[in-house]
């Protein structure tokens, strides 16, 4: 059994002193929530029911930390109160807000190298050299397929914007997408912590980034890069409807989804591929012996080649 603890303060005076006349400048009463496997199962079920995202018994732990952020927010003591009403048809929006929480948001810019020292050399070569050859459209259209806070499809367009002379007459798209909405916001407001910006060289900094003028621990995506990535929700459960991909970002997700559910999903993406397009995926993620069209390329890529 996992045991929340919640606080609540206690009523104060302006002197900090609470109703009972005590000087106190502690939390007040505090509530114990007990969250028990059995109430864990059923949150399991909803999850993996409207996201196909399998939380493991070992991450019981993590599920009841991420629970008690979202009851402190609503002011309640009571797991099996939340869980009908998420449950509650009707309520999408706090259902959202479920999956928001317990959906990890791990990014940062340039994360694993060597994926965009390929997208940035290899792939744009190629495609560049198709067009030339009036193999192709000068056209192209990149998806960030689990985008969370954005890091990833702005690196992708900081790579694009080192070859903007060979894609000077191009079309290109950028689709970013996620399953949380709290995510996808930080996204589009293209701000960023210290944290983040910590990993890059100076000249990344300064080429990409400028200081927030309200808070030098904040970084602002520059102003050229704002507004050219569609960013919206989506669930990697359903197809995607969307004209076909020239290439294709999955990264660090499959490990999030059973067998059954990774299959669903690989399914959708290589349906949004166009022929000859790329996927690439995270360096444990892992999709061998499940039938797809992709024909292995390296530990990171495969290409769509029927």
């Amino acid at each position: 059994m996992i045991v929340i603890v919640t606080f609540r303060p206690t009523e104060r005076d302006c002197c900090g002193k609470t109703k009972d006349g005590n000087q106190s400048f502690r939390m007040g009463w505090q509530d114990v929530i007990e969250v028990s496997a059995e109430q864990f199962k059923r949150f399991q079920a909803l999850i993996y029911r409207h996201s196909g995202i399998r939380l493991d018994d070992r991450k019981q732990t993590l599920l009841t930390s991420r629970l008690q952020r979202r009851l402190r927010v609503l002011e309640m003591d009571d797991v099996d109160h939340y869980f009908a009403m998420v449950n509650r048809r009707g309520n999408p929006a706090e259902l959202q807000e479920l999956l928001d929480v317990i959906t990890t948001n791990e990014t940062s810019f340039f994360r694993t190298q060597q994926h965009f020292d390929w997208f940035s050399h290899e792939f744009i070569t190629q495609m560049v050299g198709l067009a030339r050859k009036g193999r192709r459209k000068k056209l192209l259209r990149l998806w960030s397929a689990a985008c969370s806070i954005g890091a990833e499809p702005y690196t992708l367009l900081f790579c694009l914007h080192d070859h903007r002379a060979k894609l000077a007459d191009w079309k290109v798209e950028v689709l970013a997408s996620d399953l949380s909405q709290t995510s996808l916001n930080t996204a589009r407001q293209a701000r960023f912590g210290k944290r983040l910006i910590d990993g890059l060289s100076p000249n990344l900094t300064r080429r990409f980034f400028r200081e927030s003028t309200d808070n030098p621990n904040h970084f602002q995506v520059r102003e050229e890069f704002r507004n050219r990535i569609d960013f919206f929700q989506h669930n990697l459960m359903r197809p995607l409807n969307r004209p076909p991909m020239d290439c294709i970002f999955l990264r660090n997700v499959l490990i999030y989804f059973d067998e059954p559910s990774k299959k669903i999903v690989l399914q959708n993406v290589t349906d949004a591929l166009a022929k000859g397009g790329y996927l690439v995926i995270g360096p444990s993620e892992g999709i061998y012996g499940l039938e797809t069209p992709l024909t292995k390329i390296s530990t990171f890529l495969y290409q769509k080649t029927t």
